[in-house]
């Protein structure tokens, strides 16, 4: 099957964002005829992958690296997420510190020194890093042969933050699937929730976490259904396992939906969604709203966009480029603005359906997943150079000589 891929990932049955986008970029990338192993952590269940990563065990970067020894792969994909490498902490939750995460650059380093290509998605990389976030980016940069963001934005600022210009870093977008749910799955999901083909149904959905902002509507829904009472919201999803702040936002959310003034046109849909299940409530959605107050990127406006679903979309790094690209949504700098836009895709029918049209496009024409399988092989190629490049190590053989 030509080129052998060892994606190393988080996976089912942890249905987190990237385990999400790691299936389907597998999917795309076998698709494409190349070959794929898994490699992902002990709570991965599924036949036929090398479930080898325990974060509380500290030889888990050996037992990384001897799995992808043994797989013997041409190259190492690793979706890379600080949360998914890092030291549990004491309480038994994850953290999402660099510092905790750096045990990663033990098989990277080992990887490098036998010239084994190595590239790196990194899903979250802000316009403005910590200390600690740059002094990690810079290294582990530098390991890998290739590394890959998401957005634009987030490697124009990387020369600022690294002090230093990094020539293997490239952007491919967060891709979406071309198919979208059957039209039964949308009837089947309103009927569960209650409203029928009239009502207006404002989403939102993921992970709840005090970054996403949910709050902020939340609170404004009494006034906009005031304006607009052909309107119910719907808020989807659950606090993520092992994360410290999710239970606390899940209580802010669900109280605020309890005991609002508007609560009977609110309806919560609680879970951790399977990637149909979640594509079909985000189907029964007219239009969806991330209002996140801290981002850089979003596998839930990509999927949004595989639905050609309208969106409403905090004016945040990425989160900006996309819907700037896409031309797909309503961007929005503060909660009156916030207000103000779903308001108007709430009463305007003809803008929601020109901005699912330019969200279909968009998949279509530049994030669909067999162009951005496309790409990565592209990147896969030139990793395998660049990890084999002479010139890449003269400065190594130039110092020896010269001792």
């Amino acid at each position: 099957m030509g080129l052998h891929v060892a994606m190393v990932t988080s996976w089912a049955p942890r249905w987190c964002g990237i385990a999400i986008y790691s299936a389907e970029l597998c999917a795309a990338l076998e698709r494409a005829g190349r070959r794929v192993s898994v490699v992902a952590h002990t709570d991965a269940a599924v036949g036929g992958v090398k479930a080898v990563i325990d974060q509380a065990d500290p030889a888990w970067p050996e037992r990384l690296e001897q799995a992808v020894e043994d797989l013997d792969p041409d190259v190492v994909h690793i979706q890379h997420e600080f949360g998914l490498f890092a030291t549990p902490l004491p309480t038994g939750e994850f953290s999402f510190a660099p510092e905790d995460a750096f045990r990663l650059a033990v098989p990277l380093f080992r990887w490098q020194i036998r010239r084994r290509p190595v590239v790196v998605t990194y899903h979250s990389v802000f316009t403005h890093l910590t200390h600690a976030e740059a002094v990690y980016y810079d290294h582990m940069m530098s390991l890998a042969a290739a590394n890959i963001v998401h957005e634009p934005i987030q490697k124009t600022h990387l020369p600022y933050n690294l002090g230093r210009v990094p020539d293997n870093v490239f952007v491919i977008p967060h891709g979406a699937g071309r198919e979208r749910p059957p039209a039964e799955a949308r009837r089947q999901v309103r009927q569960e929730i209650g409203v029928g083909e009239g009502t207006v149904v404002v989403g939102m959905m993921g992970w709840f976490e005090p970054n996403k902002g949910f709050d902020r509507v939340l609170r404004r829904w009494p006034r906009i259904r005031r304006e607009c009472p052909e309107a119910v919201l719907v808020l989807a999803g659950e606090a993520r396992p092992g994360s410290p702040t999710g239970p606390r936002a899940r209580e802010e959310y669900l109280s605020l939906a309890r005991e609002s003034p508007a609560a009977d046109s609110i309806r919560v849909v609680l879970g951790t969604f399977s990637p149909d299940r979640y594509l079909a409530i985000l189907s029964a959605f007219d239009m969806m709203v991330l209002p996140y107050t801290y981002a850089t990127q979003s596998g839930n406006l990509a999927h949004a966009y595989q639905v050609g679903l309208p969106v409403v979309v905090s004016a945040l790094e990425g989160l900006k480029s996309s819907v700037e690209a896409s031309r797909a949504g309503l961007l929005v700098r503060d909660d009156e603005e916030l207000e103000q836009a779903i308001i108007r895709l709430i009463r305007d029918a003809g803008l929601r359906r020109r901005l699912s049209r330019a969200a279909r496009r968009y998949v279509t024409g530049v994030i669909a997943w067999d162009r951005v399988a496309r790409r990565h092989l592209d990147i896969y190629r030139w990793a395998q150079r660049r990890a084999c490049d002479p010139a890449r190590y003269a400065h190594y053989a130039a110092r020896e000589v010269h001792v």
